[in-house]
Parts: structure tokens; C-alpha cells; sequence
């Protein structure tokens, strides 16, 4: 009896510790803690990409207005520290949102044409137009220099080969936004439905990840053993490999978004281009 009335109470305390937040269940495993943010000089920065030869990330901004091809996009230049190096780093662009490295190339989508700048210099090496595309948004590219390219509007992926663009995959109803390319497999999340499914590029057949991800954004490799999924809304979720998912980071009540995010082996961070909030906040990854 007297173990009955011990473990009873022991449950009260318990629910009492909860009810008032003194008690929090675990995240899953991992777990996210923040390093540093950037100053808000940024403008509607939608995606952030760190390049690990140079030391440095790099940042879209939308600089959003009602015109989509008002000529006033840009990329921004920031160090390790999150202190921005060059704010108009490259201008002269649209709305850029996804971005790609490689070789020395980095490969911007920008409404209906994707952009390649060169790293050393800033300056813009082409603009090559996909034609009938509506909205470009995320880019990968394979080890190959193949560049996979999303458009929700049209509901379907592109591919840049050569110097030229193709619509390479239709996606029927589903609008892809996030893109990343893991060995012969495209991760793709589904902003319009919620799911992330991988597909063969050799097959392109679908494959199921995982799904209940609302307004699914940015995905990036977490590690070996996952994905770091992001909402547009401003959650982060972790996901196994084989689907199940984790929220890790929740900053809707804040209203603060998470848009292509990318995570660095190098430095062991989690980068958040925070969309409206006009910052980049780097998150220490924990296993």
C-alpha cells in the first residue's frame, strides 16, 4: 500500500512538472542549440549554402516585393561568425532562392532561368533559361555536375545539363520544393502535401520517406544517418533513414521562418535562412 501511495505521488509531481514546464520530453536525438544569428540588413534571404574550400556562406535574398522580375535580388557573402562580408556580394538578379556548388560554380534559380556565378570572383558566367517554368526554387547538383532544379508551379524538376535545361520529371498534382541529391537518389520534400520521398534518378521512381512535414521546405544531410527536413512555417524536423521524424526546432510563435536550410560537416552547424526575420541563425548539432 504504502508503494501504491509513493508511486501516485511520484505521477503527481510529475504531471505538475509538466503542466507548468519544468519538465520537458526529450526532442528525439538530436538536438539543436543556437550560435550565432546575423544582423537583419538581409532581405527576404531565402536560401543559405556554406562552402567549406572558401570558408564562407553564401545567401540568397529575395528582396521581396510584388514584382518578381524587379531586377533587385542579390547574394550576400557571410563569414564563419555570421558577420556579412558583402551584403550586395552579386546583384542584378530576380527573386534567387535555391542554391548549388560545384566546381567552383554556384548555380542560383531565379524565377525561369538558373544562374551561374563564379565563386572566386562574384562575377555571373551565364543565365540559362528553362523554358515554360513559372516559379524555380530549390537546386542540387550530383557529383557529375548534373543540377536537378524544382518548380512548384509547373509541378515538376528540371535538370541543367551541358548548359542546358530540360523539364526532366513531371510530379502531377505534387508541387517539389526542396531538392538534395544523395548518391543516385534525389530527396525530394512536397511543400503541397507534406511528404519527403526519394527518387531513383536512373528509374526516377518514387520511393516514401516520410510525410506530415506541412509546407515542407529545405532538406539537407544530417550526418550519415539522416535529414534535417525544414518548414516554411518555421519548424525543423529530423528524419531517419528509415522515416521516422523528429520536430527539433519550433519558432512559429515567434514568427520566424525556416526556408532552405543547410547543414556543414565542417563546422558541425545548421544554417537557417529566417525568410521574413531577414537573419541567418547557425544551431550546433548534438547527437
Amino acid at each position: 500500500m504504502r508503494l501504491i501511495l509513493r508511486y501516485t505521488f511520484v505521477l503527481f509531481i510529475v504531471a505538475a512538472l509538466q503542466s507548468c514546464g519544468t519538465l520537458f520530453t526529450p526532442k528525439g536525438p538530436v538536438e539543436l542549440k543556437q550560435v550565432w544569428a546575423s544582423d537583419n540588413t538581409l532581405r527576404t534571404p531565402e536560401s543559405v549554402l556554406y562552402d567549406p574550400e572558401r570558408n564562407m556562406l553564401y545567401v540568397s535574398n529575395i528582396n521581396q516585393s510584388k514584382d518578381r522580375k524587379d531586377g533587385d535580388g542579390f547574394i550576400s557573402k557571410l563569414n564563419p561568425q555570421g558577420e556579412i562580408e558583402e551584403l550586395h556580394w552579386v546583384t542584378g538578379l530576380n527573386n534567387p532562392k535555391g542554391m548549388a556548388l560545384h566546381n567552383n560554380v554556384l548555380y542560383v534559380s531565379d524565377v525561369d532561368e538558373v544562374v551561374t556565378i563564379a565563386v572566386q570572383t562574384g562575377a555571373i558566367l551565364g543565365r540559362y533559361k528553362a523554358e515554360k517554368s513559372e516559379a524555380l526554387n530549390d537546386v542540387t547538383v550530383d557529383d557529375e555536375g548534373n543540377v536537378y532544379i524544382s518548380d512548384m508551379e509547373e509541378k515538376a524538376i528540371y535538370q541543367m545539363r551541358n548548359g542546358r535545361i530540360t523539364r526532366w520529371l513531371d510530379t502531377k498534382r505534387e508541387k517539389p520544393n526542396g531538392l538534395y541529391i544523395d548518391g543516385n537518389r534525389l530527396v525530394v520534400a512536397f511543400m503541397s502535401s507534406g511528404e519527403v520521398r526519394t527518387l531513383d534518378t536512373e528509374t526516377k521512381e518514387f520511393g516514401d520517406l516520410t510525410d506530415k512535414i506541412n509546407n515542407a521546405d529545405g532538406i539537407t544531410k544530417a550526418g550519415s544517418d539522416g535529414y534535417f527536413v525544414s518548414n516554411w512555417d518555421g519548424e525543423i524536423y529530423y528524419v531517419n533513414m528509415e522515416g521516422k521524424k523528429w520536430k527539433i526546432l519550433d519558432t512559429k510563435a515567434k514568427n520566424v521562418n525556416a526556408a532552405d536550410i543547410t547543414y556543414s560537416e565542417e563546422t558541425k552547424l545548421l544554417y537557417v535562412p529566417t525568410f521574413r526575420d531577414n537573419r541567418v541563425v547557425a544551431y550546433s548539432v548534438t547527437y
